[in-house]
This record gives C-alpha cells, sequence and structure tokens, in this order.
C-alpha cells in the first residue's frame, strides 16, 4: 500500500525534476531566440525586436528551431532532433501528472495504446541532450557575436 510519506516522495521527487527540465528548456529557448535576433536584427533593433517578435506568445518554440534550421549553421547530426525531443519531454514534465509509479503514460498514435516511461529515464535522456545542445547554441552564438565585431 501506498503510503502519504510514500506520495510526498514522489511529489517532491516531481518538483526537482519539472524545476531543473523547464529551467533549463527556458534557457536553451533563450539561446535560440538571441542567435536569431542577433542574425535578423540591427544592433539598435535589437531589443525592440526581442520584445515584439521573438517573445510574442505566439512565436512557439517550434517556429524558432523551424527557423534556425533555415539558417544553415554548422550543428552536429542529430541537433534539430535532439532539440526537438528536450521541447517534446519538457512538455511531459509540464502538462502531464505522472502516475505513483513515477512515469508518465505517453499516447501512441492510435491514441487507444500507451507507454509508461519512467521520469528518471526522461529525466536523463533530457540532460544529456541538453548538455550537447546548449554547447552546440554556445559555439553558434560566439560564430554570430565575433562576426557581428
Amino acid at each position: 500500500m501506498i503510503t502519504k510519506e510514500d506520495i510526498i516522495k514522489i511529489q517532491e521527487k516531481i518538483m526537482r525534476y519539472r524545476g531543473v527540465v523547464v529551467h533549463d528548456f527556458i534557457n536553451i529557448e533563450s539561446m535560440i531566440g538571441s542567435i536569431i535576433s542577433i542574425y535578423f536584427a540591427k544592433d539598435n533593433k535589437n531589443n525592440e525586436f526581442n520584445r515584439k517578435v521573438i517573445d510574442d506568445e505566439y512565436f512557439s518554440f517550434g517556429l524558432k528551431v523551424k527557423i534556425l534550421e533555415k539558417l544553415k549553421f554548422k550543428v552536429y547530426k542529430t541537433f534539430f532532433e535532439d532539440t526537438r525531443r528536450i521541447g517534446n519531454i519538457r512538455n511531459l514534465f509540464s502538462h502531464q501528472v505522472p502516475t505513483l509509479e513515477e512515469g508518465f503514460f505517453i499516447y501512441n498514435a492510435d491514441k487507444e495504446s500507451s507507454n509508461h516511461i519512467k521520469m528518471a529515464e526522461l529525466y536523463k535522456e533530457f540532460r544529456d541532450k541538453y548538455s550537447k545542445i546548449d554547447e552546440q547554441l554556445n559555439i553558434i552564438f560566439n560564430e554570430l557575436v565575433n562576426i557581428k565585431k
């Protein structure tokens, strides 16, 4: 039988995982937004471009990734696949309630069958991909900043 203490421990673990995933995802999304801004906006319009375009509620993460992809920066082979995947993982942590088995039900395309994936596995996948994505984005950002000098 699951006790109240067990549920509290699960809730605390969920909070830690969610906090890291959401925090790190925001960093990635911000870096992508900065790269797009530096690429397209003149220095004197950069802040305005960020406020009016990049930070607009309808300028989705998916759109930012698609634009970044069209800019044809040199990236590692699975960069865009990894970037989209961390967006999916972030959505799971943000919008789904985990099971008491500390996982999420991931529904298949037919919407009738599902898989159960442990939070710890998703968290590890997120952290592994995050490190590579963050490193790649920093390289792109630094290249752009040096070109603008």
